[in-house]
């Protein structure tokens, strides 16, 4: 499991032409199955989301964020293993 934090380096006006765009990114890597869960911070500040695959493939992914693209946002990755989960939860071990 890999999470992503997503910290914008810009104003909400600046980031507002993007967000269509961040959010169809987002949206194609949930019916991918690399994105597991996204979701804003609150208040609206960043964001965070839980990937799958290796590193290399998330970090080729991230490569392609709106935001991050046009040097609005910065990413940071961390793995983790996830060792316990509540039930119905479970593919977050895999």
């Amino acid at each position: 499991m890999i999470v992503i934090s997503l910290t914008p380096t810009a104003s909400p006006e600046q980031l507002e032409p993007f967000r269509k765009a961040h959010m169809a990114w987002a949206a194609k890597a949930l019916e991918e199955g690399l994105l597991l869960a996204g979701g804003r911070l609150v208040p609206p500040t960043g964001g965070y989301m839980l990937a799958r695959n290796d590193r290399t493939a998330v970090e080729a992914w991230i490569a392609e964020e709106p935001f991050a693209q046009q040097g609005l946002a910065e990413l940071s990755l961390t793995e983790v293993m996830i060792m316990s989960v509540a039930p119905g939860l479970e593919a977050l071990k895999a």
